[in-house]
Formats: C-alpha cells, structure tokens, sequence
C-alpha cells in the first residue's frame, strides 16, 4: 500500500496564521444621521404616547376601549423595536438583527416597561456586560511553525522536577509525603497510576504497601462495575449513542489491562473483551472514527498489524487528524517488517509534532 493510499482523503492541515487568510465581516456598526435622529424622535413620541396609554388604564379605559388600546400598544411596541434595534447598531458592534424580534416580544409583553425602559436596560445592560470581563490576555500565538504552543503571558514558570512519580515511591525518604503521594495517585487514571501504584506495592513500610494494594483493588473493582452498567445502557439504546457507549466499554477494558497487563491470561482476555467491544462500536455505526482509531490500538496489542492497519486508514477516512494516526500506522508498519513504509510515514508528519518527544526519538533514528 502506497503513501498516497493511505492518506488520499485525511484532513488537510489546517492553514498557517496569515492576515491574507483572515475574512474581516462588514462593518455595519453605524447608520445614517437622518435615521439616528428619526430613532430617537421615535422613542420619545413612544414614551409619550405610553405614558398616555398607562394613565388611561388607572382611569379604568376612560378615553380608549380596550381593544382600541391594544391597538395602539401594538403599534407602538413595533416602531419602538424598530428605533431599539437601530440604534443598538450604533452603541454596540456585531449587534444581531434576531435583537428585534426579542425587543417586541418585550415591548409586547410587559407593556408597562415602555419603550424608553427597554432602551435604557439595553443600553446599561450592554455597558456592562461589555465592561465586565477587564482581565489581562494570556494566551498568544506563534507564528513559528516549530514551536506551536508558547507559555501563558505573565504566569511564573516554575522548576518542573525531574523525577518521576515512580521513582518518588522507591526515594521519597519522608515517610508522611510519600504516603499522601500514593493517595493521590488514586485520583489518577489507571494508564497514568498503575506503574506508580504497583512500585508502591513492593514498599518496605506497611501503610503505604497496603494502601497502594487497595487503590490498585478499588479502581479494578470501579471498572468492572462501569462496564456491567455501561453494557446494560447499551442494550436499549439505539445509533451514535449505542456506538459510543460500547467505545466506553472498550476504553474500559483497555485501561483494566494497564492494571492486569503482568498476567498473561487476564491480557488476552481483556484485549479479546475490548476487540470485541470495539468491533461492536463500528458495527453498530460505522463512521465512528474514534472507535476504528481504538480497534486500530487494540489490534496492534493483539499482534494483528494488517488488522490494525486497516482501522487506522479507516479514522484517517472518517476525518481522524493524520498527526495523531500516523504514528501507530509507522508502528503498524514497523510490525509488518515494512521499513521503507515506516520511513515514509515518519517523514510524512507535520515536523512541528516531530520537533517533540516521543517522535522527536523516532525521527531521529529514521530520517
């Protein structure tokens, strides 16, 4: 299988930051002079003609019946919408026309606001929602293809230790510190715990050996419990929800292997349980990109490279983005002894994803 076939239809990258690629909107935040001052002249005769209105109801509808009142308060809570919405183009920029249908709904239905009370809630609403969130940008772009991601402007960058949370549990010399560790190591998910958990396991003092043995016991116990519910739910539902539910179910069976993954009969069984699964999740709906991309993962583990192969074109098809496929595809590759395919795959990645580990290894041995 050549390189074009296998990503004739992924996802294009997306565009690099360029003034020429951005498409500025109209500027439709002003009106005419004549227009502003017939808006204004309208709300005030509004008011006037409202206030009218409201002293002939205290009157008990002396001067108008009630159905010519209405009448009257429909006509004015349209022109009143009408003068709003206008001159919300002037004070606020990117104001919506769908602003007009919510200042009559308003105007019609709590009469006594009047028009000049909708305007003035608009106006001090806007002000200060427009002035509420006064707080310093952090966030800023690079145009350094290399270096896509940058620090958060003005946030103290402190010393990351260089230890690893394993190797914390086999040095750690305070007692105390390590055993609030291994508690919060329980918290983590399985994938990211488990090597912690178990070093934790081997430790000489008893509180903490015996309490790393039941997280470990705990977070088993919890996913077996979520698959029994998880595969209750999916038999009475029906489509995406369905597929979902059983790529939860797979997900699960494969965070229970990380825990299991020392026992060769429990691996098989749970990488059996979790094919299955996720067969399950593209049978039910087959353009569900994420559960080939999982079936594509779990094949691998299970030695079935052609398997595995095709379920990652299959998410590369369906839209998957190809920076996050293209790495198990060269480790797909690399097990079916195809070394010219794992090189021109290799080479095929974005090098801003390649400037980093655990590809920055990779393109190094083989570029």
């Amino acid at each position: 299988m050549t390189q074009e076939e296998i990503y004739e239809s992924a996802p294009e990258s997306e565009l690099p930051i360029d003034d020429d690629n951005i498409e500025w909107a109209e500027d439709t935040s002003g009106i005419s002079p004549l227009l502003l001052g017939l808006c204004y002249l309208s709300i005030a005769v509004c008011t006037v003609v409202e206030g009218l209105l409201l002293f002939d109801v205290m009157q008990g509808f002396e001067w108008l019946s009630v159905v010519v009142w209405l009448v009257v308060h429909c006509v004015l809570s349209v022109v009143g919408a009408f003068a709003i919405t206008a001159l919300s183009f002037q004070w606020y920029e990117g104001v919506k026309s769908s602003l007009f249908s919510f200042v009559l709904c308003t105007l019609l239905l709590v009469p006594f606001a009047g028009v000049a009370g909708v305007a003035g809630a608009l106006l001090i609403g806007g002000y200060i929602a427009a002035n509420r969130h006064q707080e310093e940008v952090y966030w800023q772009i690079t145009r350094t293809t290399e270096l896509p991601f940058t620090a958060p402007i003005g946030r103290d960058t402190a010393a990351i230790g260089r230890r690893s949370l394993v190797e914390t549990v086999l040095y750690e010399p305070d007692e105390e510190k390590l055993y609030k560790k291994v508690l919060a190591a329980g918290n983590i998910r399985a994938a990211l715990s488990v090597e912690t958990l178990k070093a934790a396991v081997r430790h000489p003092v008893e509180r903490i050996r015996l309490t790393a043995y039941q997280t470990l016991d705990r977070k088993v116990s919890r996913l077996n419990g979520e698959i029994q519910l998880l595969e209750k739910q999916a038999n009475e539902q029906m489509g995406e929800e369905k597929s979902n539910t059983w790529l939860q179910i797979a997900s699960n069976y494969w965070e229970l292997l990380t825990l299991e993954k020392d026992e060769p009969i429990a691996r098989e069984q749970l990488l059996k349980k979790a094919s299955n699964a996720a067969t399950q999740a593209t049978l039910v709906m087959s353009t569900n990109r994420n559960a080939w991309f999982t079936l594509g993962r779990i094949s691998l583990a299970r030695g079935k490279a052609q398997q595995a192969e095709m379920a990652f074109i299959k998410a590369l098809r369906l839209g998957m983005p190809a920076a996050k496929v293209s790495p198990f595809l060269a480790e797909a590759a690399f097990a079916r002894r195809d070394f010219n395919q794992v090189y021109k795959i290799i080479k095929s990645i974005n090098p801003a994803f390649r400037a980093y580990p655990p590809l920055s290894h990779l393109s190094e041995f083989w570029l």
